[in-house]
């Protein structure tokens, strides 16, 4: 799991980025003050730090500076109410890896981290497939999710119609995303998070299912899933829950067209 740092002396900033971020599975810490973003940068060594400018106990290109140092292959995001011109030359000039300034929508915050880790991931060559598997009763449905990802998503994406099957695969492909209904005949979806977590515990997993009971949800949750989606499914919803999976992994490669 990729990891984030966001520093601002504004607390709502850092929350609001934070939330941004923890809800598509980036494991996210945050600082109001360069002594404990300097703490935390040494303990999480994070791939990406969202950096204001205008810290009230130092100034950000001093951290710009020391970060950077530290992990030259760091991408620092700053963010800013200081607009013009100068400030942001100074930035880039200090090692900067994008410069944005306040107010910002949370969307670009999105799409400037998905531009920024492709690229240091496909230069490296550290660009992988994501494996994604379905685990649905309903035929129709699974071909319906499989053909909307695989328009949408560079992976590999296999399917099981009940439990036993479901788990068979994921000892076979040790899968990274699994979308997973809950009731089925026979076993239950639920009896599949467990053992599937104890199997590959990175794997996430997105429950897909009518069964909306609050108590289901929260054992569901409880047993390891990450997210609940009601059926009738939203193509969209689950779309947009798997780019931000796939975001956070690492593994996100869309298709062209």
């Amino acid at each position: 799991m990729i990891k984030i740092l966001v520093i601002d002396d504004e607390s709502g900033i850092c929350d609001v980025i934070a939330r941004t971020f923890t809800y598509i599975g980036f494991n996210v810490s945050t600082a109001t003050s360069a002594a404990r973003a300097r703490v935390l940068f040494a303990r999480e060594k994070p791939r990406i730090v969202f950096l204001d400018l205008l810290m009230g106990d130092v100034d950000g290109l001093d951290l710009l500076d020391e970060f950077k140092k530290a992990d030259p292959d760091v991408i620092v995001i700053v963010v800013t109410a200081k607009s013009d011109h100068a400030v942001k030359a100074a930035a880039l000039a200090h090692g900067a890896d994008e410069f944005i300034t306040k107010p910002f929508s949370r969307n670009y915050l999105r799409d400037v981290v998905a531009a920024k880790i492709r690229g240091v991931l496909d230069k490296g060559g550290d660009m992988t497939r994501p494996k994604i598997l379905l685990v649905d009763d309903e035929e129709e449905l699974r071909a319906g999710v499989r053909q909307y990802i695989a328009l949408r998503f560079d992976a590999d994406i296999l399917e099981a119609g009940d439990v036993p099957a479901a788990l068979a695969r994921a000892h076979e492909i040790r899968p990274d995303v699994v979308f997973l209904d809950i009731k089925m005949p026979g076993m239950s979806g639920l009896d599949a998070i467990r053992t599937i977590k104890e199997l590959c515990p990175s794997t996430r997993i997105v429950v897909v299912s009518a069964w909306k009971s609050a108590e289901v949800v929260s054992r569901a949750v409880s047993l390891g899933a990450e997210d609940y989606l009601d059926k009738p499914l939203s193509l969209l919803a689950l779309g947009e829950k798997l780019k931000g999976i796939l975001l956070s992994r690492g593994q996100l490669i869309l298709k062209k067209g």
